[in-house]
């Protein structure tokens, strides 16, 4: 009997916490200010499938000693149900592969990306956390075979770039007011113009940079609405994020899952999935794939879309 006790408080002790935090990706898009705790909330909710495994183990010990805990097994599919939009999916085979990397400011090798991209190619790839070693490097390697680029380096995490095997007009490089980056452009997919965004906001670890992560992701749904767009980088937010939750973000839905990206040790297993690839409505998404560890603290990643109804 003690043992049982036992048991059954531990059930309690797991559920609760596991219960809150399925919850809470609700809670962030329907109230995703909260003024001074928004973002130590939204910290809170990136971590669903971990929730997800406290609720399953709490409800496999509690139904030890009442089975009734097993209606509660249903809840284990809240992390899908939360989830921010993905895009439709096709099976038919793309028509643009975007690859995304965070190449971290300490590294100065591209070795790595590169060995990647030759054995996985794609048209586009964004760079985030480009320093100028790393661009030199880059540069000494011939863009690894992309006929063109738009670099923006820096000695700091800011830094940007974007390679393609096509043309990119009207390239700009856009601050926020606390000094993060985006780069936008213009570019030719299948004789249609589409609108190209590089993004890297601040990690949202205090209120001013949580509440300017949330907008610019808000303003980039605004134009995703007008026009075909695609937005892809270290977007520093989770499925779960109120960044991409909510009714005015559903013209931006995701080109790729949920699968961790950050941090890179240990495969991700025990991380985060901060990078993405964001579609406009006219995009169907075909799959999405986890990179290799190309010696950042991220792993990149690689997602293919095709224009809807081709």
């Amino acid at each position: 009997m003690k043992r049982a006790r036992v048991v059954s408080r531990l059930a309690l002790w797991l559920s609760a916490p596991a219960l809150l935090g399925l919850l809470l990706p609700l809670q962030r898009a329907w109230m995703p200010g909260q003024g001074s705790i928004g973002w130590a909330l939204d910290l809170f909710a990136h971590w669903q499938p971990l929730y997800g495994a406290a609720w399953l183990i709490a409800c496999l010990l509690g139904a030890l000693r009442d089975r009734r805990w097993l209606l509660g097994l249903p809840l284990l599919a809240m992390p899908w149900l939360t989830a921010s939009p993905v895009a439709p999916h096709s099976d038919e085979p793309p028509h643009l592969l975007v690859a995304v990397a965070n190449v971290n400011i300490h590294q100065r090798d591209p070795g790595a990306l590169l060995a990647w991209l030759r054995q996985k190619p794609a048209n586009l790839v964004v760079l985030t956390e480009l320093s100028p070693h790393y661009a030199e490097a880059l540069e000494d390697r011939k863009y690894g075979g992309f006929a063109h680029q738009a670099l923006h380096p820096l000695a700091s995490p800011p830094g940007l770039g974007v390679l393609s095997d096509r043309p990119l007009r009207n390239v700009r490089v856009l601050p926020d007011g606390l000094g993060a980056l985006r780069m936008e452009a213009d570019l030719d997919i299948g004789g249609r113009t589409v609108h190209f965004i590089a993004a890297h906001p601040k990690p949202p670890m205090a209120t001013r940079k949580y509440h300017a992560r949330d907008q610019l992701l808000r303003e980039l749904a605004t134009t995703a609405a007008t026009r075909p767009t695609i937005v892809a980088g270290d977007l520093n937010a989770t499925p779960w994020s109120s960044a991409l939750l909510g009714s005015d973000m559903r013209s931006l839905r995701r080109a790729t899952g949920w699968t961790p990206t950050y941090p890179s040790e240990g495969g991700g297993m025990f991380g985060i999935g901060i990078d993405h690839v964001l579609v406009s409505p006219e995009f169907a998404r075909t799959w999405a794939e986890r990179g290799p560890d190309i010696g950042s603290d991220h792993l990149p990643l690689r997602a293919g879309m095709r224009w809807q109804g081709e």
